[in-house]
């Protein structure tokens, strides 16, 4: 599942990046890297930003990135 598809309110790891080598270094300068735990704060209707919370950093993410995201659910 990816970062966009989370439901809001949950948490999830991340497994791994998706992208060239421009993309990745922009999500692991943001905290997003494989291992950590996100968890879905808010996702904006009519395609705007989802609200991330990483490492206790709230981050605005467009959804085209969050899509890069590869997340496995926790409970």
């Amino acid at each position: 599942m990816t970062l966009a598809d989370l439901p809001v309110g949950m948490r999830a790891q991340v497994v791994g990046l998706m992208g060239g080598f421009g993309m990745q270094r922009h999500l692991i300068s943001l905290g997003i890297v494989p291992g950590k735990i996100v968890r879905k704060i808010a996702s904006q209707p009519m395609g705007g930003p989802i609200m991330v919370e990483v490492g206790g950093v709230r981050i605005a993410l467009g959804r085209g990135i969050a899509r890069r995201v590869i997340v496995r659910g926790m409970p």
